[in-house]
């Protein structure tokens, strides 16, 4: 076997332990923009199996969001697939809350946004992540990211909790993106 190969069996065996590693994120990030295509798809596809554990970490996100980032139509659909039933979970924690703005700018383009968006509209806890300090920059962004029926069902869902919100100041920040958007 190549060393090549060695090599690329060993970053993506440890994969999730590189991504969530102070120097390892950044090896990682670089060993995904030197190999072939062959070998950075395989690589991650490994990362968007992991992602869900490896978007909470304070540097693991980093790693998620270089993927999102690089803007090819399956990475993405991979990793939103693997978030799927968590957004607003990730939403509203400090490191994850980044992959869920880069996966709604990113799902825009390949058409899993309203997948995103239904189930922040449609998450019990919807009201909470507006006012959250993480959450409701996702909110924001979905504002930004949204067209057609899918914002206008975006800014109904908001518009039922403007009264709290205009309590709150992070919920504010969403009602001031909310008349900008209109």
């Amino acid at each position: 076997m190549p060393s090549s190969e060695v090599l690329f069996d060993a970053v993506r065996n440890s994969c999730v332990d590189l991504a969530t590693d102070r120097h390892g994120c950044c090896v990682l990030q670089k060993y995904l923009t030197c190999s072939n295509s062959v070998l950075r798809d395989n690589l991650i596809s490994e990362i968007a199996h992991n992602a869900l554990v490896i978007s909470q970490d304070q540097y693991g996100n980093y790693v998620v969001q270089f993927i999102l980032r690089l803007k090819r139509r399956w990475y993405t659909e991979a990793i939103v697939k693997q978030l799927e039933g968590s957004f607003g979970d990730l939403a509203m924690q400090k490191y994850s809350s980044n992959v869920v703005e880069k996966c709604l700018e990113s799902a825009r383009e390949c058409g899993d946004i309203s997948k995103i968006v239904l189930e922040l509209i449609n998450d019990l806890r919807f009201d909470k992540i507006m006012q959250d300090p993480y959450g409701n920059y996702a909110i924001q962004t979905a504002l930004g990211s949204t067209k057609g029926a899918l914002h206008t069902k975006l800014v109904e869902a908001i518009k039922l909790h403007a009264p709290v919100l205009r309590t709150s100041p992070y919920g504010k920040k969403v009602l001031v993106v909310l008349g900008k958007s209109n």
